[in-house]
């Protein structure tokens, strides 16, 4: 059996691991012009390790500390907890009473969240003011999106509080899409766009970067945000057009600043302008000479005026973070909204049946993305499991052996 894969993020790039173990031939096409997607590691010029997008391995995120552990890839600790940030400005609160506020919410989870969204269901608790304010900060940054938008069931991911390590990749997450496009070999294809697929039941043939291609089968594995744009011949069933819809993507953005003198591990959180900055240890206890800031949702982005570049957020990062040493002209400033393979940062609460949409193939066709990761979407963890998951169902399908 031959399979072409869509996308070399690490959907795309655990999906095509999954069938070549399988015994399936497998050819990766790649849009852009390196493998790993939204997974993406750059190094400052004081030698800081910064992640371009997706960064903590969060508790439960089995999958992907499975390849890191086969790879030989090491995890660093970070030092600072993912889960603990200390709230300033706003109204004012306390990270033990954000804590138990975050408890309170959990607590009404477990009774009974309905369709609830996240800030529905915050507004309807007996919580301080303050601490409400942070824990919608939370919700918002960590999911790129209003609140309004975010499903009540997530408050316990996006929201707790807690001291679990959430360690990254040592040396940068994107080792591991280099490790797995390095074991598939030649059957990589960089900068090879894939523009129309021409399906049935027999097989398949796609058109990228002027090439022709002839499959059995075909793992589509890109942003839902950007599936539109490829040509199916036929048109996908009404379902799986319908699902690709309704998918919502927040926006996110990362300021990156170089430290003059390397600061102990913390995480503190702007709640008023919603993002958050941490700095973290390396390898071992090394502290790592660079400050990181994440913030999360339009409204954000817009506030701190991302679009004209970082000086506006720079300012605020000065006054939050007056403990460190910021060296702004090294500055580095990641944004997704305006990369043409994506549009946007990651889904925003995914319903089941939306999931439930692409768990099995139409016809030779399977997709695969962190928008199709159920509880672990938009995570590297989500990415790898609906990879696997739809290596698998063609597997199923067509026997490799």
């Amino acid at each position: 059996m031959k399979v072409a894969v869509v996308g070399a993020g690490l959907a795309g790039l655990s999906a095509a691991d999954e069938l070549h173990r399988g015994g399936a031939e497998v050819v990766v096409l790649e849009a852009r012009e390196r493998v790993g997607g939204r997974v993406w590691s750059r190094r400052l010029e004081n030698g800081a390790v910064v992640e371009m997008g997706a960064e903590f391995i969060l508790p439960g995120n089995t999958a992907v500390r499975e390849l890191a552990e086969r790879f030989g890839l090491g995890l660093w600790d970070k030092g600072m907890r993912y889960g603990r940030r200390e709230p300033r400005g706003g109204t004012g609160t306390s990270l033990a009473e954000m804590e138990a506020a975050a408890a309170a919410a959990e607590r009404e989870l477990g009774r009974s969240a309905g369709d609830l969204s996240a800030r529905r269901l915050l507004d309807g608790l007996q919580i301080p003011a303050g601490a409400r304010e942070a824990l919608l900060a939370r919700v918002e940054i960590s999911s790129g999106n209003s609140a309004d938008l975010v499903a009540a069931r997530d408050l316990a991911g996006i929201a707790h509080v807690d001291d679990e390590p959430a360690p990254s990749i040592a040396g940068g997450n994107q080792s591991l899409p280099l490790a797995l496009a390095e074991s598939l070999g030649r059957a990589v294809r960089l900068r090879s766009p894939v523009e129309r697929v021409v399906w049935h039941a027999e097989g398949m043939r796609l058109r990228a970067a002027g090439a022709e291609i002839d499959a059995d089968g075909c793992v589509v594995a890109v942003p839902a945000s950007v599936l539109p744009r490829i040509r199916f011949e036929p048109a996908l069933p009404d379902r799986l057009a319908h699902a690709v819809a309704a998918i919502q993507y927040g926006e996110a953005a990362k300021l990156f600043v170089p430290l003059r003198r390397p600061a102990a591990p913390s995480a503190v959180m702007a709640v008023p302008e919603r993002y958050w900055t941490w700095t973290a240890t390396a390898d071992g206890d090394r502290p790592q000479p660079v400050v990181s800031a994440f913030a999360g949702s339009p409204a954000a982005l817009a506030r701190l005026d991302v679009s004209a570049g970082p000086d506006h957020w720079l300012a605020s990062i000065e006054s939050l973070r007056d403990d460190l040493e910021l060296d702004p002209e090294g500055a580095l400033l990641s944004t997704w909204s305006d990369d043409p393979w994506v549009g946007a940062a990651y889904s925003t609460s995914p319903p089941a049946e939306i999931g439930a949409a692409f768990e099995r193939p139409v016809g030779p066709l399977a997709f695969a993305g962190e928008h199709a990761g159920g509880e672990f979407a938009a995570l590297m963890e989500g990415a790898i499991r609906s990879g696997r998951r739809a290596a698998a169902a063609l597997l199923t399908l067509y026997p490799a052996a």
